[in-house]
């Protein structure tokens, strides 16, 4: 057997050449194939002779060959020229196939080489960050709104009541549109021209807007409308008392006090785990930003593909289904981040390899145990759903990645500044966790009022 490799950056493409009675029985073994499954005029099926089925599908017999002589023999090959794929994308060019003479070539790519830089002390700035009075009060004013009730009442639209309405939509194309439902005012539910005008409306009163804009997925506005929306009903919010008996019945304790108690408790360690997410961040970041060496395409294109699954599904979350255009801009901009992911993989690799460390099959096991809990399904069918779709190695990957980051964060400089210290540094404030918690839960409320 002849091999020869060719490189071109992390791609090296073998030109493998065989010949004698291996790729004599390979072929008579493809011919023998076809010659079962294929119906030809004039010959009972199985019987073709072999000399039609080479002249009938000659290029089905090359390729076939090849892919059986590949399937048997690169292993060995990859082996004896001391080469490892990073992904599972080979590709086949050029089969020649003649009497019992192979020659093809077989390309894939290879991991980078590079050298390692120094990753132990880095700098890593924190916010110093305790939870104060208002932090809780907010707290339980976001617990009060979520368990709020709405009663009907006679009175003017005011922000917070809910309303329903019968929406009445005339475009300036002809087209109509009406429906009736409800929504909460001041909560961005409607056009703020709109809602402007139902303010201090009552039950039974009509509004009219003219020329409201029309806008498509892309937000480019593509004509007008007349908007005609009618009080069917008018609910006031009405928020329970923070009192002994509502704690008891949300399940934080026996009284007000210990409940406050609680709450900042659950605050402090959203603070510590939004920190801890931070601080390993930026490791990842300032990781990043040592090195500068090329990355297999291929491990590119499917971290690309996870992002934009993972872009997609946050916008299904929040009611809105994504069309190509709108996955193609997201793509465009997220191709640097999956670069980036994928050299930082590699570096993390390398470190934990300097490190000695290591994925334990019980480790595995755990995190297998951990994701069947949560969807519901036995640690024996998880295991079975993530090796059908090849994704073990993601999990072992994701904690080999969580044992590195927490070896380089044993070993760095973590400098815990107060938020003006910060500021006064870097020149830009870090945002409160405390609050972008909150107000990821008022916007999640606010998203799921729309849906319904």
């Amino acid at each position: 057997m002849s091999v020869t490799v060719e490189e071109k950056g992390l791609v090296r493409t073998l030109t493998i050449e065989e010949s004698g009675e291996k790729i004599k029985n390979l072929t008579n073994q493809v011919i023998k194939e076809i010659a079962k499954q294929v119906n030809i005029p004039g010959f009972r099926k199985g019987h073709v002779p072999a000399s039609v089925i080479k002249a009938r599908y000659k290029d089905v017999i090359k390729e076939e060959v090849a892919k059986k002589f590949v399937s048997e023999e690169l292993k060995n090959i990859l082996q004896e020229k001391n080469l490892s794929p990073v992904s599972p994308d080979i590709t086949f060019g050029d089969i020649e196939l003649k009497g019992d003479t192979l020659k093809l070539k077989v390309a894939f790519e290879v991991a980078p080489e590079f050298e390692l830089q120094e990753y132990e002390g880095m700098e890593i700035p924190s916010i110093k960050y305790e939870v104060k009075d208002e932090d809780v009060e907010k707290a339980i004013n976001t617990l009060l709104e979520q368990r709020a009730k709405y009663e009907p009442e006679d009175k003017p639209v005011e922000e917070g009541d809910l309303i329903k309405i019968h929406y009445h939509i005339i475009a300036d194309s002809g087209e109509e549109e009406e429906d009736d439902f409800e929504v909460i005012v001041g909560a961005n539910q409607l056009r703020p021209e709109i809602e402007k005008e139902i303010i201090g409306k009552k039950v039974g009163d009509e509004i009219e807007v003219e020329n409201v804009p029309l806008y498509d997925d892309e937000g480019k506005e593509f004509g007008k409308a007349t908007v005609k929306v009618k009080i069917l009903e008018v609910k006031k919010k009405i928020l329970p008392e923070f009192n002994d008996e509502f704690v008891k019945e949300v399940g934080l304790g026996e009284n007000v006090e210990e409940a406050k108690q609680k709450i900042r408790e659950d605050l402090q360690k959203k603070v510590e785990e939004a920190k801890n997410r931070e601080i390993e961040q930026k490791i990842i970041d300032q990781l990043a930003q040592q090195y500068d060496f090329e990355v297999p395409s291929s491990l590119v294109k499917a971290e690309l593909e996870y992002l934009l699954q993972d872009y997609a599904k946050q916008l299904e979350n929040i009611g809105i289904k994504p069309n190509q255009e709108m996955l193609a801009a997201a793509a465009r901009g997220l191709e640097q981040t999956a670069i980036k992911n994928v050299r930082v993989m590699f570096v993390l690799n390398k470190i934990a390899e300097k490190e000695g460390i290591e994925v334990t099959e019980e480790e595995i096991n755990k995190e297998i145990e951990e994701l069947a809990k949560a969807y519901g399904a036995t640690t024996e069918q998880m295991r079975q759903y993530l090796e059908e779709q090849g994704t073990i190695n993601n999990i072992i990957y994701s904690i080999l990645r969580r044992k590195v980051i927490d070896k380089i964060k044993e070993k760095a400089n973590i400098v815990e500044l107060t938020p003006e210290e910060y500021e006064e540094k870097y020149g830009k404030k870090e945002e409160n966790v405390v609050e972008e918690s909150q107000e990821k839960k008022e916007t999640q409320e606010t998203e799921e009022a729309k849906k319904e």
